[in-house]
């Protein structure tokens, strides 16, 4: 204990040794009770430092998680718009084709009523073809008919002209 405390200062307080001791032993306690306070501190310090670190850390781990999800969405999004432009296209040429066929169908009744229509003209074309060329055949034997009948007239007319002269004559 000497050495920790110079006696002549135990003496000068007046302190008995085993006092000084007490208050010796006070003072370290209160020291280290001191020095462990700020040791723990420290760590504690130290701990939400390196936790504060640490979440600094993972929050911009997840914000660039969260813009690279934002990237990804917007991609999405764009993608999504021209696919639902597509769809519309897509439905518009679906409803283009609808009334398309829808056209082809009228268009291929029309036809076979024309079709008919015209096998019944074509048929009855014939006909009166037929009927024009007995027609004309009959036509051209009547006006050779006609022509002969004429020829006969006029020479009837002649004989009833020469008849009627010499009858005049007479």
């Amino acid at each position: 204990m000497e050495n920790i405390v110079p006696v002549e200062m135990i003496k000068k307080f007046g302190i008995d040794e085993s006092l000084a001791m007490v208050l010796g032993m006070s003072v370290v306690v209160v020291l280290l009770f001191i020095l462990i306070v700020v040791i723990v501190s420290s760590m504690r310090v130290k701990f939400y430092k390196d936790k504060v670190t640490n979440m600094d850390l993972d929050n911009q781990d997840k914000i660039d998680q969260i813009l690279s999800l934002q990237k990804s969405l917007d991609e999405y999004q764009n993608k999504n718009s021209m696919l639902e432009d597509t769809l519309k296209v897509f439905e518009a040429t679906k409803d283009k084709l609808y009334k398309t066929q829808e056209a082809l169908k009228s268009l291929k009744s029309a036809y076979q009523e024309l079709e008919i229509q015209e096998q019944t003209t074509a048929r009855k074309l014939q006909n009166l073809k037929s009927m024009y060329e007995k027609l004309a055949l009959e036509h051209n034997s009547l006006i050779e008919k006609m022509t002969k009948i004429q020829e006969e007239n006029n020479k009837l007319q002649v004989n009833n002209a020469r008849l009627l002269r010499k009858l005049e004559q007479i």
